[in-house]
């Protein structure tokens, strides 16, 4: 086969590592973004007690 390349798993793990933290910068972009904001906040701790709500019915439903 003329013109293959090899992947090595060092070069495996080097593309995950620097996805993973490509990743978690974005989400550190996000979180400084939504706690700066405190309509973005309220908006996403809302979220948050109707995900707990929601579960705590469905614990007493069981």
């Amino acid at each position: 086969m003329e013109g293959a390349t090899t992947v090595s798993m060092a070069t495996i793990v080097s593309a995950v590592g620097d996805a993973f933290e490509a990743v978690t910068g974005w989400a550190g972009d996000i979180g400084t973004m939504i706690v700066s904001n405190p309509l973005l906040l309220f908006g996403v701790v809302l979220g948050f007690v109707g995900v707990g709500v929601t579960m705590f019915k469905r614990l007493l439903n069981v």
